[in-house]
């Protein structure tokens, strides 16, 4: 039996090395395959990134030229459009706006090819470009969009450049001129200036004609180079923003390029990193990796007793871990944490059981469809969730976003998400996971405090209004004592030459008082909030609120178009808060229009007899969609956001309404409406 035994005994050890070094070898393959395919990702991820960094950084520096360039035919618009006499002088270019180290040479030429203004020093006594052929490109194309040519030698200073011409048009759309600044190749590859490229790493700028604008392989600066036809230009026409694996058309390296391109510009920038540069390091861990896999095979006997107590060591491991879920399932309870995962082609999440139970869902039904979640956040957090989507699947890494939730039982809750992209081997995006934090105690509380804070500053405003018509009130009341005293004197004095001194004084008596009423009805409605209301003549209010509006603002008319309907209509209201309102509205119309303000009044039969009263202006409306009738919303830098709110407040008091009928780009249109007075009200005579 020990003799049977033994041979079984041997069997089973060598049965066991065996399986083990298959074991080790397989792990060994795996891990150099997995090495080498992380390595490249990481690679062309990086590549990518300084792919668009590039191109970022030219579209930068050549939209500074850009507007230098339509600056600079602004400029000297004037010059180009004088007719050429001879021979045109020169001027001399010397403008703050244009000192930039990166425009060397900037010229204006007319539509001769002559020079006409330059900033070289010293400028040359007469040039003409006229039979070039980047002038006469110009010359017979209409575009006036900026060229970046390809480099050339500078006719001043000898220098290789690269010259960025435009075309400029005259008013009537004829050929004017051309404008030219010219910068140094680098200036378009020295982002990377103080970081460490590897000698066989590459960025360049290519034009799509094929010519090479700048081309960095390490710290080695060229350009001018002809790739027309070559594997480059092929796969820029084949993938504008790609990327690719393939020797380089000028030194024949291996690399991994990524390119991107700037049609705008007619360019495109590329990126490269050599493959072996990215495979040395895991080519020398592999070698480590089949070294230890020799050693392992010669001492398999310890390799077996080594994955026992790995084995053993995996036990306690596992223990800590489901430990540690325990404890995490607790904190993510504490912190109304759940966890979930989306598959983007099923278009469907799965969510944890506590997650369930915040959205009211049965843990049974962990799979929810993206049409349960449309009914849970709505159109627009569905749209928010897929923006995030698209940006996982561009960029990559970590998205943080917020939704609002209506849950069954019409709570609303608001839910704070995480989410990290889940790719595939071919780097598509296959779904996403992350957390989902319910944040609603934390939003009721910064709502409490946002109401707590605009009440605070509403009582102090009502504190400040109530404190302002006590005390000018006393001040006016001098003012018209000693005004009327000094109209009495001076009438006194049979002299008609004092006639016009005493209407002067008249009008200011008159709007001493209207201030004083103004104080008044402000003082009652914050003491009692009642106005006095009483059936007026309309047309007769706001025809007295324009001759205030047009006697403070000189320059400025505005249009009072009376509807025929309501021309001679009578409406319950306080004529003075009337006014002021007019005039509050006028101003805020003639403030927005700029110099050139159209302002009109109209009035129109309303709903519920009512009597509409619209200020129609050519400004540029409102932009931001704000609730302007609120107390401290604004739409202008220094207003204080209380003009529209005091208007809302006394067209509310006289039982009217105000309102925001029509904004946009070519105006706004304001209403508010009063009460239309019955037949038997009569305004005092």
């Amino acid at each position: 039996m020990n003799g049977s035994a033994s041979p079984l005994f041997k069997t089973g050890i060598m049965g066991s090395a065996l399986s083990l070094l298959i074991l080790i070898w397989t792990f060994i393959l795996t891990q150099v395959s997995y090495e080498r395919r992380e390595a490249i990702d990481a690679a062309v991820r990086a590549n990518i990134h300084r792919a668009v960094a590039l191109e970022q950084y030219v579209t930068r520096t050549l939209e500074r030229a850009d507007l230098a360039t339509t600056y600079i035919a602004a400029r000297y618009a004037k010059n180009l459009q004088q007719p050429v006499r001879g021979q045109t002088p020169i001027t001399a270019i010397n403008d703050a706006a244009l000192r930039s180290p990166a425009l060397r040479e900037i010229n204006v030429f007319n539509r001769d090819g002559d020079l006409i203004a330059t900033n070289v020093k010293p400028a040359p006594k007469s040039l003409s470009v006229y039979r070039t052929e980047i002038f006469q490109g110009h010359l017979t194309r209409s575009s006036t969009a900026l060229q970046v040519n390809p480099p050339a030698r500078s006719r001043f200073s000898g220098d290789w450049l690269l010259l960025l011409t435009r075309r400029v048009n005259l008013p009537d759309g004829s050929f004017g001129g051309t404008v030219s600044v010219q910068m140094r190749p680098s200036e378009i590859t020295d982002f990377l200036r103080h970081a460490e490229l590897d000698d066989a790493d590459l960025i360049s700028v290519i034009g799509l004609d094929g010519i090479t604008r700048a081309r960095r392989e390490g710290s080695k600066l060229s350009f001018g180079q002809n790739l027309h036809g070559t594997l480059v230009m092929r796969m820029q026409e084949r993938d504008p923003n790609g990327t690719y694996l393939g020797p380089s058309s000028i030194d024949g390296i291996v690399r991994y390029f990524s390119h991107r391109r700037l049609p705008q510009y007619g360019l495109f920038v590329t990126s490269g990193v050599s493959e072996k540069a990215v495979l040395t390091p895991i080519r020398a861990r592999a070698n480590g990796y089949y070294l230890g896999g020799i050693i392992i095979t010669l001492v398999a006997i310890i390799a077996a007793w080594l994955l026992l107590a790995i084995a053993r060591r995996r036990i306690a491991h596992e223990a800590e871990v489901l430990a540690a879920n325990e404890r995490l399932q607790e904190a993510q309870q504490l912190a109304k944490l759940g966890e979930w995962c989306f598959d983007v082609a099923r278009e469907e999440f799965i969510w944890c059981d506590d997650l369930c139970a915040m959205y009211e869902r049965s843990c049974a039904e962990p799979t929810i469809s993206l049409n349960d979640y449309t009914n849970l956040v709505g159109q627009h957090g569905v749209q928010i969730f897929s923006d995030a989507l698209k940006q996982s699947q561009r960029f990559g890494g970590r998205q943080e976003f917020e939704l609002v939730a209506r849950l069954p039982s019409g709570a609303v809750s608001h839910r704070r998400i995480v989410s990290v992209p889940d790719f595939d081997a071919a780097r598509k995006l296959i779904g996403m996971h992350g957390t989902d934090q319910d944040i609603t105690p934390r939003k009721q509380l910064e709502s409490l405090r946002q109401q707590v804070s605009h009440l605070s500053k509403l009582d102090a405003l009502n504190a400040i209004a109530a404190t302002l018509a006590h005390e000018l009130n006393q001040p006016l009341t001098a003012a018209s004592n000693y005004l009327s005293g000094s109209i009495r004197l001076i009438a006194a004095r049979a002299d008609k030459k004092n006639d016009a001194i005493l209407e002067a004084l008249a009008a200011v008596r008159d709007q001493i008082y209207h201030a004083g009423e103004i104080i008044r009805r402000v003082r009652n409605l914050i003491g009692n909030g009642d106005l006095q209301v009483n059936a007026i003549s309309l047309s007769e209010v706001i025809a007295s609120a324009v001759t205030r509006f047009e006697a403070a603002h000189p320059g400025c008319k505005v249009r009072f178009e009376k509807g025929r309907s309501v021309e001679q209509a009578t409406v319950l209201a306080d004529p003075v808060q009337i006014q002021q309102i007019l005039v509050n509205l006028l101003r805020n119309a003639q403030e927005t229009c700029g110099l050139k303000p159209q302002i009109y009044i109209q009035t129109r039969r309303g709903k519920e007899k009512r009597i509409d009263v619209c200020v129609i202006d050519n400004g540029p409306g409102i932009k931001d969609g704000r609730d302007l009738f609120s107390s401290l919303t604004t739409s202008k830098g220094d207003g204080l956001g209380l003009g529209l709110a005091i208007c809302r407040t006394l067209i509310e008091s006289m039982g009217g309404e105000i309102w925001i009928e029509d904004t946009g780009p070519d105006g706004t249109m304001i209403c508010f409406s009063v009460r239309e007075a019955a037949t038997t009200d009569k305004p005092p005579s």
